[in-house]
C-alpha cells in the first residue's frame, strides 16, 4: 500500500518524486532495484531509450508479479486439498474411535 508521503529519488538518470511504500528505506531499494534494471538493460542492449527501456522493465514485472499470482494460487489449491485430505481422516477417525458419541456428564 502507497502512502500520500512521497520521497525524492533518481531513476534511469531521472529525478523523481514518488509515493513512499512501507517506508522510505523499503521504497528507496524498488528505486534501486528498477535503477539497477533499465541500467543493466541498457549495457546490455546499448539503447538509450528511456521510454523504450521503462517500458520494457515494467514488462518484465508485470510478467513476475503474474507469476507470482499463479505460483500463490497453485499454493492455495495445493493448502486446500490437504485441507480436505485432513479433514477426511479426522472423520474417519472419529467415526473409527466412536468419537461422535454423546459423551456422559457421568462424574
Amino acid at each position: 500500500m502507497m502512502s500520500e508521503h512521497r520521497f525524492q529519488t533518481v531513476i534511469a538518470r531521472i529525478k523523481m518524486l514518488l509515493p513512499v511504500y512501507k517506508d522510505e528505506d523499503t521504497s528507496h531499494a524498488i528505486a534501486r532495484e528498477v535503477d539497477e534494471r533499465i541500467n543493466k538493460l541498457e549495457k546490455d542492449t546499448n539503447v538509450i531509450d528511456t521510454q523504450k527501456n521503462a517500458a520494457i522493465i515494467a514488462y518484465e514485472y508485470a510478467v513476475e508479479n503474474r507469476e507470482l499470482i499463479e505460483e500463490h494460487e497453485e499454493d492455495i489449491r495445493e493448502l486446500a486439498k490437504a485441507l480436505e485430505r485432513l479433514a477426511s481422516q479426522l472423520k474417519e477417525l472419529t467415526r473409527r474411535f466412536h468419537l461422535d458419541a454423546p459423551v456422559s456428564k457421568e462424574e
